[in-house]
């Protein structure tokens, strides 16, 4: 009989022909084997348990057998449900189920309802499913049929904890799981599917203890029988809980490799289900233009596959979206969709969810009365049903709105209650915002000492939370979490702490940068992994297909590119963004691959002693910071250290910015030598004195006779060029010389010393940068070593033992809406800055000289993500960039002069600002856009 079913299988032959010869006995024993496979195949591959069904529908055709063609409709059925093909499901089991009617067979129509559970909720029927199954029951019980009863307890349960009755289905689910357990030879196939639904609903009602221990078996018994589907659902349920408590880098992993397996088999339902956790994990970790196009793409799926009850699940999600995208009117008519049928189906509980997310973006608008009613009641229901976190955190927004209305006792009873939760659960999303919750509810009460503890571990919570995570990861994580820090901040300036502020500033900016600079082999790909490698090559494709569209989208047309420059800029932008998210997705599950979340080698920054012994004599340290609207700067000097708060508020920084940027613009446009550049160079002058005197004017005292200042920015600051900041008769790099650091904690990284000689790559693309062979000359004349020129500007070039410098002349792109993306332009393509991390970089300099390569975008955490943070991750001792496009001209002559002035043994600081000097010297009323682009 194996031998028949093999040769159906592999397609030889027809079913006909394979079972002509058979006898009516034997085609009964033939069915049932076939049945027995179809089933065994459910959690192994559901196509083939499909393919399997539909031979016994044919036999059942063929050979005018009720029963066989019965038993064959509710195996399809069985089949189809799995694939989330759920409409086609329910009239498959249907079918069969009057054809068992049609025989008389009671017992063969309640397996037909056993599938059906399993599907009623999506399709709303679940008061005609439970009526069937009460009947089925007594049918199966009456008959002896163990295993029967268990599925049909299990499947039942499966609805009750769907529609948030998780006290009733924990009681079937223990039931089933006694059954199994008593009857070890029916009930062991059945051991993996019980245990991983009874840790879902303990996942839902917050006890992650059981669930993790109902996972661990039912993993072991799907391992044991070889269910590959079945592990992967666990892995899949597993990611829940490692969201839940913070270990965002190991859910999305699980959910990558969850989601790898789904495809591999086709099993689209089940791609939209992992696709669907994404998006829950992209929302806590504040990726929502990722979550929204994800979350449209999940409720599309849904709707076509008639799916209403996940649909409901993805809308409630959309909605989160699109309100913290600013869409509030989308955000409320997903919310009203979901909540449509989640009230058709019954399932209260979910009519909770949808009330906790619409109590959410209330708040989020100001909208305090329906944000209280809405969370009230949503709190109520989840206490009624158990789901412990969810009530916690209702409560607490509860308690935030009672804040906003003054109710203070109220609503330091909601953040009580919702911090102990958080704590017993282990849910550190929930405990940051207690406690930055008890601590805005202690200052309302004027005890300051206690709210500043509070604030103290809310950052604490983050910190160890951030810990974990990818280089991909942490900047979106850190958008939403800064008010505790600017809370504790201004609690510590205003009471005096000033050593206290500035070390946890020095510690938010940088404890990541010290820690990936430490451990510079956790950010490399792996190569030796299967995996990795497919991941790679299937990058490297999308980045020729992104080069190539990006040139005739954003490029200068060819002849050869006229056809395709014919299609709309709109939608070549479209594809464009499609390429770009699955560039960044491949990207990140590398980076999941990859060792980067280890926290092994972790520094602790230095402290404010420790720093001032890296001061040399004549060295001040400027450190500022910026709650958003007041501006602070921390001067440490080897002595002491201050702090004052200034003046000049971040709004008037960011419009001075903004001005600048346009004038530096104009002045590039009409070029050097006209005589509105001159003029456009007053009004610069004019601009960067006041930003010099917002601040700098006000340390003047002790910056005083320093002669390097050591510049570390925060937030918009990163934009200022202070080298050029205007004190009414001179620029600032006229005075002294200026290190720009991106922290403080830099000073105490030892120095790079490498081998003399340099590295430098040319690359004029096509001419348009003619003068970059000139700089690359320049280069080798002072410093010695090898010059690749165009064709032999290649990325592979990097692969090169390091020597004391790089110098890369090529067209750059710093990405502001993507600066992942930002890029230097080569012969072989453009190199990102995630390249920049898989290769050794530790030149004591890296100048990068070319179109705004010094630009960076500053992220949460203060963290500046572009070309450089990729470089100073690669292990380059000091970075020199350019700020804007400098002519070429310009460029060359300054890039003689640094190199000449490094080769004599200046600084770097010494030696570009000599350059800068010289060439100022040479062109007295030049704009500073034409000397000043370097940095």
């Amino acid at each position: 009989m194996d031998g028949v079913i093999k040769q159906l299988m592999a397609g030889g032959c027809s079913v006909a022909e394979a079972c002509a010869e058979l006898a009516g006995e034997q085609i009964a024993a033939l069915v049932a084997q076939l049945k027995a496979e179809a089933d065994r195949h459910w959690w192994i591959n559901a196509r083939r348990s499909l393919e399997l069904a539909d031979v016994i529908i044919t036999l059942g055709q063929l050979r005018d057998e009720p029963q066989h063609l019965a038993l064959g409709l509710m195996a399809r059925g069985d089949a189809l449900k799995l694939l989330g093909r759920v409409e086609e499901a329910w009239e498959a089991l249907g079918a069969a189920g009057d054809r068992f009617h049609e025989i008389g067979d009671d017992v063969g129509w309640a397996r037909t309802r056993i599938g059906r559970l399993l599907i009623c909720v999506d399709l709303r029927q679940v008061d005609t499913a439970l009526a069937d199954a009460d009947i089925a029951r007594r049918h199966l019980s009456a008959a002896g049929m163990t295993e029967k009863c268990l599925v049909l307890d299990m499947n039942t349960a499966i609805v009750h904890h769907l529609l948030g009755a998780y006290d009733r289905s924990l009681d079937l689910y223990q039931a089933a799981l006694a059954l199994g357990e008593a009857n070890p030879t029916i009930g062991a196939a059945w051991l993996g599917p019980i245990h991983t639904n009874i840790g879902y609903v303990y996942d839902l009602l917050g006890d992650f203890r059981q669930a993790l221990a109902h996972y661990r078996q039912a993993r072991a018994h799907f391992a044991q029988r070889q269910e590959a589907g079945g592990v992967a659902l666990v892995d899949l349920n597993s990611a829940h809980i490692a969201m839940a408590q913070g270990h965002y880098r190991e859910a999305l992993q699980l959910l990558h490799e969850a989601r790898s397996f789904y495809l591999s088999e086709n099993l689209a339902s089940e791609v939209a289900q992992v696709d669907s956790d994404r998006v829950e994990c992209y929302i806590l970790l504040n990726r929502f233009g990722e979550a929204r196009d994800l979350a449209r793409d999940v409720c599309r799926q849904y709707l076509a596959s008639g799916s209403a009850y996940r649909e409901a699940l993805a809308l409630a999600q959309l909605a989160t979206v699109e309100a913290q995208l600013g869409d509030y009117h989308a955000a409320d008519e997903a919310l009203g969709a979901a909540e449509a049928i989640f009230v058709g189906l019954g399932a209260t509980t979910w009519v909770a969810t949808v009330q906790l997310r619409r109590a959410r973006i209330a708040y989020q608008r100001g909208e305090l009365d329906m944000a209280e009613d809405e969370a009230r009641s949503a709190a109520e229901s989840f206490e009624a049903s158990g789901r412990q976190i969810d009530h916690a955190e209702a409560r607490l927004l509860h308690g935030q709105v009672l804040l906003e209305q003054g109710d203070i006792a109220a609503a330091a009873e909601a953040g009580a209650y919702a911090l102990g939760l958080a704590r017993r659960c282990n849910v550190p999303h929930l405990r940051y915002s207690a406690h930055l919750h008890n601590g805005r509810v202690a200052a309302a009460l004027g005890q300051t000492t206690r709210a500043g503890r509070a604030f103290q571990a809310a950052v604490a919570t983050v910190a160890r939370a951030e810990q974990g995570l990818s280089l991909t990861l942490r900047p979106g994580f850190l958008e939403n979490r800064s008010e505790a820090l600017h809370a504790l901040m201004g609690y510590y300036l205003q009471d005096g702490y000033v050593a206290r502020a500035f070390n946890l500033l020095e510690h938010v900016k940088s404890h990541a940068m010290l820690h990936y600079i430490a451990n510079r082999d956790y950010l490399r790909w792996p190569t030796g992994d299967t995996r990795a490698r497919q991941l790679s090559a299937e990058l490297d494709q999308l980045r020729a297909e992104h080069h190539w569209l990006y040139q005739r989208t954003y490029g200068q047309p060819t002849a050869h590119d006229a056809p395709q420059r014919a299609i709309p800029v709109a939608q070549l932008q479209a594809n464009l963004n499609v390429i770009e998210r699955r560039m960044r997705g491949l990207t990140e599950q590398l980076y999941l691959l990859s060792a980067a979340g280890e926290r092994g080698g972790i520094r602790r920054p230095p402290a404010v002693h420790d720093l001032q012994r890296q001061l040399g004599e004549g060295d001040l340290l400027v450190e500022f910071y910026s709650n958003g609207d007041q501006i602070w700067a921390f001067t440490l000097g080897q002595g002491d250290l201050q702090a004052a708060g200034l003046a000049i508020r971040h709004a008037e920084v960011e419009g001075a910015i903004a001005q600048l940027e346009l004038n530096i613009q104009a002045a590039l446009r009409v070029g050097a030598q006209a005589p509105l550049s001159q003029r456009l160079g007053g009004i610069a002058r004019q601009i960067l004195a006041r930003l010099f005197s917002g601040l700098l004017g006000p340390l003047a005292e002790r910056i005083g006779a320093a002669q390097r200042l050591l510049i570390v920015p925060y937030g918009i600051l990163h934009y200022v060029p202070f080298h050029l900041a205007h004190d009414g008769s001179g620029h600032l790099i006229e005075r002294r010389e200026v290190v720009i650091l991106p922290t403080g904690s830099l000073l105490s990284r030892p120095a790079v010393r490498q081998q003399a000689g340099a590295l430098v790559l040319a690359h004029t693309a096509d001419g348009q940068l003619p003068a970059a062979g000139d700089e690359a000359s320049s280069v080798q004349r002072w410093f010695g070593g090898a010059i690749y020129r165009d064709e032999a500007a290649t990325r592979s070039v990097l692969q090169a033992p390091t020597a004391q410098v790089l110098h890369i002349a090529a067209h750059g792109k710093q990405r502001i809406d993507q600066p992942d993306l930002s890029y230097i332009n080569l012969a072989d393509g453009q190199l990102y800055a995630d390249d920049l991390l898989q290769h050794d970089l530790s030149y004591e300099l890296v100048t990068l000289s070319g179109c705004e390569t010094g630009r960076a975008t500053v992220a949460a955490g203060d963290e500046l993500i572009g070309l450089g943070r990729g470089l100073l991750y690669a292990g380059a001792g000091a970075l020199i960039a350019s700020l804007w496009r400098v002519p070429d001209e310009m460029t060359a002559t300054l890039m003689d002069q640094l190199y000449q002035s490094l080769s004599n043994g200046a600084s770097k600081a010494a030696a570009l600002r000599a350059a800068q000097r010289a060439l100022l010297a040479q062109h007295p009323n030049l704009h500073p856009a034409f000397w000043g682009g370097f940095q």
